[in-house]
């Protein structure tokens, strides 16, 4: 008789359990990597969609029609008419809420917060926030000019468990 030997039973479950083993760790490191990709994407199309509505409110807030045609300028809100005398306004209603431009277009969603600062042309400029001058009928010949020089825009948006914050300092052209 030969002697052939075979697996034990004991010798083929520590195969088994191994095998497992192994197979828990490499699929753990897969998952990380594969969550890391996806909260990159995340954070990366978040700042893209941020960055698009920052871009064309620093874009339509510089063309400003004059320094008489700024009807709003609050904290979460700007309301003015541009060069094509067209009346546009930026506002925010609270945390949460989109960013909206003339209260019907969605410029970006779920956002934190938006604060618009205003400054003054005095040296250094100093925050006019509490009281720029505006003026209820914009661009009327008896409007006051405006008080403001430049104005800093704060954008906070939730993305998941993403927080993106993009900052701008923008002066009017007109003014």
């Amino acid at each position: 008789m030969r002697n052939e030997r075979g697996v034990t039973l004991i010798e083929m479950i520590l195969s088994i359990v191994l095998i497992g083993i192994i197979g828990i760790v490499a699929a753990q490191a897969f998952l990380y990597s594969t969550q890391s990709v996806l909260t990159g994407n995340s954070v990366r199309e978040a700042t893209q969609v941020d960055r698009l509505a920052m871009d064309r409110m620093v874009r339509e807030i510089r063309n400003v029609r004059d320094n008489k045609c700024v009807q709003t300028a609050a904290a979460a809100d700007f309301k003015f008419v541009d060069g094509q005398n067209n009346t546009v306004e930026f506002s925010w209603a609270g945390a949460g809420a989109p960013l909206l431009r003339n209260a019907t277009d969605t410029l970006v969603g779920n956002v934190s917060s938006l604060a618009f600062t205003y400054y003054d042309n005095a040296n250094p400029p100093l925050d006019i926030t509490a009281s720029p001058t505006v003026c209820a009928t914009p661009c009327a010949a008896a409007c006051a000019v405006t008080n403001i020089w430049s104005i800093n825009i704060n954008l906070t948006t939730q993305s998941g468990t993403q927080t993106v914050q993009l900052r701008s300092q923008l002066h009017p052209r007109a003014f």
